[in-house]
């Protein structure tokens, strides 16, 4: 894979980032049966959100994240399988720190589905808590300096 580069996305990369989640969430979605639509509204989130692209030839990754009361929640985050395991999600997750730290917040905050195994240990890597859960949801936060790695 050749050098991966970040931008900020626009509305015409909507239909990319769509497959590129489309690809990314492929397991999740064939085997989680209330999986949310991960690819729901992603013109209208580039409209009203952070939202950053990782590309390499193509959209090979995205963070959908924004101010939410007293942290930045990351509504998506997700890699291609073609550029997993190098990186690239911490890369993104850079982003959402960095605009936390802009804002003076302190944490960042996601929800997940709980049988998402593989994505829940990538995150406690990078040094994410379970906060709470409810239902299927696990909540998640990390506080700015708590990355182990």
């Amino acid at each position: 894979m050749s050098k991966i580069k970040f931008r900020t996305a626009d509305v015409a990369d909507a239909d990319e980032v769509t497959r590129c989640l489309e690809s990314a969430y492929a397991d999740a979605t064939s085997l989680i049966e209330d999986l949310p639509d991960v690819t729901a509204g992603i013109a209208d989130d580039i409209k009203t959100h952070h939202v950053v692209l990782a590309i390499s030839g193509g959209i090979v990754g995205a963070i959908v994240f924004d101010r939410v009361d007293d942290a930045i929640m990351v509504f998506n985050l997700a890699v291609s399988p073609e550029a997993q395991g190098q990186g690239v999600a911490r890369r993104l997750m850079q982003f959402a720190e960095e605009e936390a730290r802009l804002r003076k917040l302190s944490k960042l905050r996601l929800r997940t589905h709980k049988m998402m195994k593989g994505t829940i240990a990538m995150y406690l890597r990078m040094g994410w808590k379970v906060t709470a859960q409810a239902g299927n949801g696990l909540t998640m936060e990390k506080a700015l300096g708590a990355d182990p790695d």
